[in-house]
């Protein structure tokens, strides 16, 4: 069982959306702690995510609660009816889009024109938070990051030989200003050891390297127009805590239309619980490719073809 807070941390949705679809009857807690708080279980959770996703695929609140309880109604229909509603908005704004396009023809700048022609690889690998705070010393240490360095090392030089680009998401924090740093203690302060890549995983010159304040690493960050850069289609996860920032984070890639893969040994949580419901959460309500380290690569680029 967890609280609303660490289910609010797991699912990316906030404490007051949570409680908005409670009274909305769209869930609630399994039981309540001895001083009253509500908790949730795994299922709760996983229900929590279901919500959210029908909510980004732009259903309403009535149709998500037909839609929790499959059993009871045609899901197939009303995901096919959403379907021809998300269509026809989809043609309509293709329509504003050719009108805009013709409006604003031979004004684009230079500079624009040249980044759209660059070449560019079809694919990216996307490393969360391996940092130094999270090691022994740090300020969050856990052994179990250990187990990323070996294999995540291999990963990035064959990622590099390949052509494949590696980019860099990592926590950077301002005492005082971050809403992280409300729940969590102070770690990977800006400008400090803490916040720097660990030794044996350091960024290379021809990487990228994107600062996040938030766990999904898409939210006030260059995250996007670095894949906008690269044309990426294909984003491989690998990184630190499983059912937290690398959840947030792919999923937000999802929504976003990107394919999405997961490295099955490239990725951890702080327990084995946490880092077994991250990928059960992953799979379950995604359906997200997952492979080993050795053999991601491959799977990721047999449908993605990679420029150098």
């Amino acid at each position: 069982m967890v609280t609303i807070k660490v289910a609010s941390e797991m699912t990316g949705l906030t404490v007051k959306s949570i409680r908005f679809y409670e009274d909305q009857g769209l869930v609630k807690p399994s039981c309540r702690s001895a001083g009253g708080y509500r908790l949730y279980s795994e299922e709760d959770v996983l229900r929590l995510q279901q919500i959210r996703l029908y909510r980004d695929l732009k259903f309403s609140l009535k149709e998500i609660g037909l839609l929790l309880n499959p059993q009871e109604h045609d899901k197939q229909k009303l995901m096919l009816a959403q379907l021809e509603r998300v269509k026809l908005k989809r043609r309509e704004y293709e329509r504003v889009v050719r009108i805009l396009e013709t409006s604003t023809a031979g004004r684009r700048n230079g500079a624009e024109e040249k980044s759209v022609q660059q070449p560019a690889a079809k694919a990216a690998i996307i490393g969360i938070d391996l940092q130094n705070d999270f090691l022994e010393g740090g300020a969050l240490p856990c052994k179990r990051i250990l187990t990323l360095i070996d294999p995540l090392s291999r990963l990035f030089n064959e990622a590099r030989r390949r052509g494949l680009p590696v980019i860099y998401v990592c926590d950077c924090h301002r005492q005082g200003i971050d809403e992280e740093l409300k729940i969590w203690e102070d770690h990977c302060l800006e400008g400090t050891w803490g916040a720097e890549v660990i030794r044996e995983l350091a960024p290379h010159p021809q990487d990228y390297v994107v600062k996040k304040g938030y766990f999904n690493g898409f939210i006030q960050t260059d995250l996007q127009e670095v894949l906008d850069q690269l044309a990426a289609e294909t984003l491989i996860f690998v990184g630190w805590r499983t059912h937290v920032c690398i959840t947030q984070t792919a999923i937000e890639a999802f929504h976003r239309g990107y394919r999405v893969i997961i490295a099955l040994d490239g990725v951890n949580s702080t327990t084995k619980e946490e880092h077994e419901f991250g990928l059960r959460n992953l799979e379950v309500n995604y359906g997200f490719e997952m492979y080993g380290c050795n053999e991601i690569l491959d799977a990721a680029t047999d449908t993605a073809e990679i420029s150098s």
